[in-house]
Order: C-alpha cells, then sequence, then structure tokens
C-alpha cells in the first residue's frame, strides 16, 4: 500500500482519546506515519499527552512527537503546512477570540484552510468498519471514494455510497422510492452523476472492499439523518467541494456545516479542488 501520513492532534480532551482509539487500528499499519500534535496551551502537559496516546496506539512504529507554540487552529494549520499529511485528525475545537461573536468555529475555519483532509471526532463510535460517502455525483466523488478507501482498505471495512434526488423527488412513485430500487433506476439512466458513482464504486472494489450504492429521494439533510439511524456506519464521508459562485458557497457551506456538527459518528471532510 502507498504510505499515509495520518496526524492526531491531542488535547487532554476525552474526545482525543476516543480518535487515538478510534484510529488506533488504522496506524498499526506498517505503511502508515503518525504523527502527535500538542499546542503551546497544552505543552507543560505534553509529555503525558503523547504518552498515553501511545499507550492507546500500541503501535510497533514509534509515532513523531510535535509541539507548535500556536492556538489550537493555527498549530494544525502549521504543522499541516510543514509535515503534509494526508489527513489530520481532531475533536471539537473550542471557539476563540472575536469568532465567538461571529457564530464562527474554529473547525470551520480549519475546513476553509487546510489543504488536506480532515476527521472530526464525533460522538462515541464504534471499531471503524463501515463507511458512509455522501456522493454529490460530480467528479470529486471519485476523490472522496479514493480517500475512503486509503482508511477502510487496511481495516477489510466496508463502504456504501449515498446519493440524493433531492430536487427530483417528486418523479418517483412511492413504491420506487426503496434505496436500493431508487439506486437501480438512477444508475440504468447513464447520466453524469450515474458513471461517477460507478466509478467512484469500482475505485473502491478494485481495492478489495465491499461497496453498495443507496439513492435516497427527498431532503439532504433530512435523508443523511435518516440514512444514519438506519445503516450502522461507523465513519460518514462528506467532500469539500469548491462551489462556483458565491451563493453556492453559502449554501455548501451550510449544509456542510449541519453535517459536521449534528453527525453521531465522526465525519471525514475530504479536501479536493473539483468544482461543486
Amino acid at each position: 500500500m502507498k504510505p499515509f501520513n495520518l496526524m492526531i492532534y491531542l488535547d487532554g480532551s476525552s474526545a482525543a482519546r476516543r480518535m487515538v482509539a478510534y484510529l488506533a487500528p488504522l496506524a498499526r499499519k506498517s505503511h502508515v506515519k503518525t504523527t502527535f500534535l500538542v499546542d503551546e496551551a497544552h505543552q507543560d502537559e505534553a509529555e503525558m499527552y503523547f504518552f498515553n496516546a501511545e499507550q492507546l496506539l500500541q503501535s510497533d512504529q514509534a509515532p513523531t512527537r510535535t509541539i507548535r507554540g500556536a492556538t489550537p487552529e493555527r498549530a494544525i494549520v502549521l504543522e499541516t503546512r510543514a509535515s503534509q499529511p494526508d489527513l489530520v485528525a481532531f475533536g471539537p475545537l473550542r471557539k476563540e477570540g472575536w469568532r465567538r461573536w461571529l457564530g464562527q468555529s474554529a473547525i470551520g475555519s480549519l475546513a476553509r484552510r487546510l489543504t488536506c483532509s480532515m476527521l472530526l471526532m464525533q460522538g462515541r463510535p464504534n471499531e471503524l468498519r463501515r463507511a458512509l460517502v455522501c456522493a454529490a455525483g460530480g467528479p470529486a466523488t471519485l476523490h472522496d471514494a479514493q480517500m475512503t478507501a486509503s482508511i477502510i482498505e487496511p481495516l477489510g471495512g466496508q463502504v456504501t455510497i449515498l446519493h440524493i434526488v433531492s430536487q427530483l423527488s417528486l418523479t418517483y412513485k412511492p413504491e420506487e422510492r426503496d434505496p436500493e430500487r431508487l439506486a437501480d433506476l438512477v444508475m440504468e439512466k447513464q447520466g453524469e452523476v450515474a458513471r461517477n458513482i460507478a466509478a467512484a464504486k469500482t475505485i473502491l472494489t478494485d481495492r478489495g472492499i465491499t461497496t453498495t450504492v443507496r439513492i435516497r429521494a427527498g431532503m439532504v439533510l433530512e435523508e443523511i439523518q435518516e440514512e444514519l439511524k438506519t445503516g450502522g456506519y461507523d465513519l460518514l464521508v462528506i467532500g469539500a467541494h469548491r462551489a462556483r459562485t458565491p451563493l453556492d458557497r453559502v449554501l455548501l457551506e451550510d449544509v456542510s456545516a449541519e453535517i459536521l456538527f449534528n453527525s453521531p459518528i465522526p465525519v471525514l471532510l475530504v479536501q479536493n479542488t473539483s468544482d461543486f
């Protein structure tokens, strides 16, 4: 497998401990290099944080230890620029300074500033084995699939690709709205969405990952929440796509933020430069 660089931010919180335990099976793989990051505010406790995280990790490869003299957000940004990880993982970060007044969290800022993918610890997840990839159906869906495969393949996990036809929900009869039946109908049309979803599925199956496609009709957020309730997933994957217009950007960020902050399971935000 290709080398994979993983960075985990430690702040002594229960969310950080859950993140280390959650990613430990991946970090133990021989192709994965792990870096632990502590910021300035926690540098006095850094040695304890590093030791506790390494005890949870139980890896044959010693993780790299890094301390950045900055706020949590800036420490993460600086270290990702320096070490170029494939994935940076962290728990909920506190709001800081003027962002409290504008209601903009450090996590939302990181989602815009980072060039690597990020994993936000949410809830109390089970073992990382089943991922739900929310696919808009554009070319970026392939990039989302590749990133998901990098995490799921080493763990022998499974993937479900979910696409939501919110704007077309009224064109399908009630008996056709079962996610599996609807998947057959949409994929048969062989449009751009169907081709991209099929290509994403091929990326995953070619790497030995059992992959299914489910398509729901309705409002995006509601359908994602419903799928999460019934699917038994351990990871939610969404793409950080580049919006074409300011309006697209506002709409996309609203949806992404709603998913990020309200998901009952960890969220992987895949960074890419494809169009919205």
